[in-house]
């Protein structure tokens, strides 16, 4: 929930704001030191999306950074590319913004207030398939590049839609992660989501590739590694109590950075280890990472986005 919960705290921060038509960013002098939810690495540059509607882009590895124009005003939760060029952008009032020129420039492909519902990342698997997970269980599919989506509805029990975080796929297996225990697997033959049981009763807000399994992870320090083939679990013990909000992937098939409240960090290695823990001496909430070359990019509750050297974090 505390993913959610920070979206709240954004959105009543903004809601002197709200409309129901769309309104551009504001382009601000300390546009530098808002609140970032997502990050995200792209051929040589790494954008940044947050409070406000609030896009930064840097073409020199974080040296300098520069607003981008945004069409929306909103809070923005979730940033991914499908290609070199095409990207997309998520935040509340259903707001998809998509980019067909690397990120310089962003357009609006969706903005409905008046559905009332956030979404919370987005997620392409492949230059076609691709996901955006919001509340109430809503779960949209494009196979189309984004060209129409259509939407599924996922819940653990009937009365109740629990809120979708984050997805990934293994091999042939997909995941999705969200509320209250909520977790949904599909093979790539499986025509429908199935729920699988939770290894323990709260929210999972995110979930992340290690090797061929998925590392999950949430509240109160809990971190899983979830075997693709059998969907056995395996705890790993982090010693921490601590809201684990994000994860970034060290290589292709390595290894992950996990973060989150009281500035935690966590190194897991591509057998689902955990090898290290880094806590920042402010104790921010940490909300966002990224990696890009051997740089390891943060964004946190006291705003702005911070660099560390990856090879000086998963030493021993």
């Amino acid at each position: 929930m505390y993913k959610l919960i920070l979206c709240l705290v954004l959105l009543v921060s903004n809601i002197a704001f709200a409309d129901t038509s769309p309104r551009s960013a504001l382009e601000l002098p300390l546009a530098k030191k808002a609140v970032f939810l997502d990050l995200v690495s792209n051929d040589q540059s790494v954008i940044a999306v947050g409070e406000r509607g609030i896009i930064l882009k840097s073409d020199d590895n974080g040296l300098t950074w520069v607003q981008v124009k945004s069409p929306v005003d909103v809070t923005l939760t979730g940033i991914t590319f499908s290609s070199k060029n095409k990207g997309w952008i998520v935040g509340h009032e259903s707001t998809i913004l998509k980019t067909t020129d690397g990120g310089n420039s962003w357009e609006i492909s969706r903005y409905q207030p008046e559905d009332e519902r956030f979404y919370m990342s987005v997620n392409f698997m492949t230059a076609d398939r691709g996901y955006v997970l919001g509340t109430d269980g809503e779960l949209w599919v494009t196979e189309d590049g984004g060209k129409s989506w259509g939407l599924t509805v996922l819940s653990v029990e009937e009365w109740y839609q629990n809120h979708l975080f984050a997805i990934e796929k293994v091999s042939n297996t997909s995941l999705v992660v969200g509320e209250r225990g909520g977790i949904f697997t599909k093979g790539v033959e499986q025509k429908d989501w199935l729920t699988i049981s939770s290894p323990y009763e709260g929210s999972f807000f995110g979930v992340n590739k290690v090797g061929e399994d998925f590392l999950v992870f949430g509240m109160s320090g809990n971190l899983y590694l979830l075997n693709s083939r059998t969907l056995e679990w395996v705890k790993i013990n982090t010693n921490t109590d601590q809201f684990l909000l994000e994860s970034a992937s060290i290589g292709a098939n390595g290894g992950a950075l996990v973060v989150g409240r009281g500035g935690i960090i966590l190194v897991v290695n591509d057998k689902g280890k955990l090898t290290k823990t880094v806590q920042n001496k402010s104790r921010a909430d940490y909300t966002a990472v990224t990696i890009k070359d051997k740089t390891v990019y943060l964004s946190s509750m006291t705003g702005g986005i911070t660099q560390m050297s990856l090879s000086d974090l998963i030493e021993k």
